[in-house]
């Protein structure tokens, strides 16, 4: 019965893993697809980098980003378009599939951090994680006229790439390094393949962006602290207790003075410090947040500081996870705030940059849900709250902004790119060795987001990816018949 019940239970957790799976691959295959549009995919599809950090580069430290788009698209590819597909169509589901394998991912990370560290049941940590998953979809679905944003939105596909997939990997490897703690260092001399795959995954983490690699320093970083107070400021056996954690944040100190030293960095040097705008962006974020779901954070806040404060509500270490999400999420909002202070203020008004924060939101309110758990009464009331969670992330009052540059649909932004990549074909079918590529006509001066310097890169792109046989001068041309055809404006 035991062996029964067990196989029972592992089926109904990977039904709901397989239920996310496909659920986000459809959302992102086919409900709001993106497709490569603007000069930013043609330049980074184009782009050759190493797989290291690059002194003095223009992104020293987005070793993840700069070398997965070129390389997933190329697999995409050279894998989906035997099977019929077009190149825009590969590109469009291979992305959809590796942003569903990575929510996956996080989400199961989540869910055994309910189980071990938060002692939920099955039944209660799937709540909580199916909790967190419409929290995705539904936490900033507030504004109509295709404004609603949501936790998994970026801009254009590049952006998925080069902020959400760092965003969630650094998710996923923080909630990890939560779970196991102290049991890291055992693996160190145990299990040095699993090691080797941590150390890795750690790498991947801090060198993708200066936004996401601050999850996973920062979580380090409160754990030593809290772990350096409560050993009564014993460095020394902290510091060989969580040798990973030390690891991650020397590691991110290095990313730190590569990004100082880049281009981009360069480039902020010459701006001004506008904290009230960053501040200003990050509270128009929150303040979009969704009634039913800000009203459930609330409840499961206010229960965590209960459970905290209450004696022998929760174990001291459930304290000590809390104080640790409090002050990881305290950490990034403040650095976050500086660095889009100095950048560019509207970076943080980004979900996927926000990632962290709002991710220590959901745990500490987690926490708060596991305690009232252990009452009846919310079993009972627990799927009534989901369908109404449901309700509020599908709900069709509003509706989700476009994930395309100039917030175009996919429709009109593949069937530009669709007859840019056939007057290419069709030139080289003419054995033509330069050609002129109408394009639409936008207002601004270098015409993006479909740039005229961008030529060179789009014959790149098409051949690397055996779109085409070779490449061929282009001279980009913008001509408002194309806005006039595709209906851009």
């Amino acid at each position: 019965m035991i062996k029964q019940k067990g196989f029972i239970d592992c089926k109904i957790e990977w039904l709901f893993y397989l239920f996310v799976l496909l659920s986000v691959f459809v959302f992102f295959g086919f409900i709001h697809p993106t497709t490569i549009f603007n000069g930013d995919e043609w330049f980074n599809l184009s782009l050759g980098r190493e797989a290291w950090p690059e002194w003095h580069g223009f992104n020293p430290i987005k070793v993840v980003p700069e070398v997965s788009f070129p390389l997933l698209i190329n697999v995409a590819s050279f894998t989906l378009t035997p099977f019929g597909l077009t190149f825009l169509q590969s590109a469009t589901f291979f992305t959809a599939a590796l942003i569903a394998v990575l929510v996956v991912v996080y989400l199961r990370q989540f869910y055994l951090f309910t189980i071990e560290k938060m002692h939920c049941s099955q039944y209660s940590g799937l709540i909580i994680a199916a909790f967190h998953y419409l929290c995705l979809f539904g936490l900033f679905r507030t504004l109509n006229d295709s404004k609603s944003t949501y936790m998994l939105w970026e801009l254009n596909i590049t952006c998925y790439y080069h902020y959400l997939f760092p965003a969630l990997i650094n998710g996923s490897v923080a909630l990890y390094f939560l779970r196991k703690g102290r049991e890291l260092k055992g693996y160190l001399s145990t299990n040095p393949v699993l090691s080797g795959f941590i150390v890795l995954s750690v790498y991947l983490s801090i060198y993708s962006n200066i936004f996401s690699n601050l999850i996973l320093a920062v979580t380090c970083g409160a754990v030593l602290l809290v772990d350096f107070v409560a050993s009564r400021y014993k460095i020394v056996e902290t510091i060989k207790s969580y040798p990973l954690h030390v690891l991650v944040l020397a590691m991110w100190v290095v990313s730190a003075i590569f990004e100082a030293n880049g281009g981009r960095a360069e480039r902020m040097g010459k701006s001004t410090l506008n904290i009230s705008g960053a501040v200003d962006n990050a509270l128009s974020l929150l303040s979009q947040m969704n009634g039913t779901f800000s009203t459930l954070i609330f409840v499961g806040i206010a229960a965590c500081i209960f459970g905290c404060i209450a004696s022998g509500k929760f174990q001291i270490q459930e304290r000590k996870l809390v104080l640790i999400g409090l002050i990881s999420s305290i950490l990034i909002f403040t650095a976050l705030t500086l660095i889009s202070a100095k950048s560019s203020a509207e970076y943080i008004g980004k979900p996927v940059v926000m990632w962290g924060v709002l991710m220590y939101m959901i745990v500490l309110s987690s926490f708060g849900f596991s305690l009232l758990f252990r009452s009846n009464y919310a079993s009972y009331l627990s799927p009534l709250i989901i369908l109404m969670l449901v309700n509020a992330s599908t709900n069709q009052s509003y509706s989700l902004k476009e994930p395309q540059s100039n917030l175009l649909t996919y429709q009109r932004t593949n069937a530009v790119t669709q007859d840019m990549i056939e007057q290419v074909q069709a030139a080289l079918s003419e054995n033509k060795r330069e050609m002129i590529l109408y394009v639409p006509k936008f207002d601004s001066e270098d015409n993006w987001p479909i740039p005229i310097t961008r030529a060179r890169e789009i014959s790149w792109t098409l051949k690397s990816n055996g779109v085409i046989d070779k490449n061929i001068s282009i001279r980009i041309q913008p001509d408002r018949k194309k806005n006039i055809e595709f209906d851009v404006h």
